[in-house]
């Protein structure tokens, strides 16, 4: 009985093969680039984090769901601040749901010693680079 009282809470794992990033920082490339920027971090994320495909693919739907809504909005409002505000809106939305599946995973890596690696570039290559496509997505599918 004693034994177990010693005995680790976290279990050992293999470190991951690449740094994950911080949940929390998603937050600017979704703010910026939209739900399919955040769902892209979030999924690419989730696999540096080892998280099941279940979760994965909660993320990448969540954002296709995201992004249908912001074409919605396009549809049904042709002011371009519309389509801009939702953007930002399902953005936020699929980032809530990427740290609602992220945080303690993140959180057990680093009480493994891992450090959270640098999302400044990739984050704004992402939210330059899926804010553009979803721009012109938009205006291929509404217009």
């Amino acid at each position: 009985m004693q034994d177990e009282l010693f005995s680790p809470t976290i279990r050992d794992q293999a470190p991951p093969r690449r740094r994950p990033w911080r949940p929390e920082s998603i937050v600017y490339p979704a703010f910026f680039g939209g739900p399919t920027a955040a769902a892209l971090l979030g999924v690419l994320n989730g696999r540096r984090l080892g998280l099941p495909t279940g979760h994965l693919l909660a993320i990448a739907g969540a954002g296709v769901a995201a992004f249908g809504a912001r074409l919605a909005v396009g549809a049904f409002d042709v002011s371009s601040s519309a389509v801009r505000l939702a953007g930002t809106a399902t953005g936020i939305l699929v980032w809530l749901v990427v740290l609602a599946l992220q945080r303690r995973p993140f959180r057990v890596a680093t009480l493994r010693g891992v450090e959270a690696a640098s999302l400044v570039v990739p984050g704004i290559v992402v939210a330059l680079g899926c804010g553009l496509l979803e721009a012109l997505l938009i205006l291929v599918l509404v217009r």
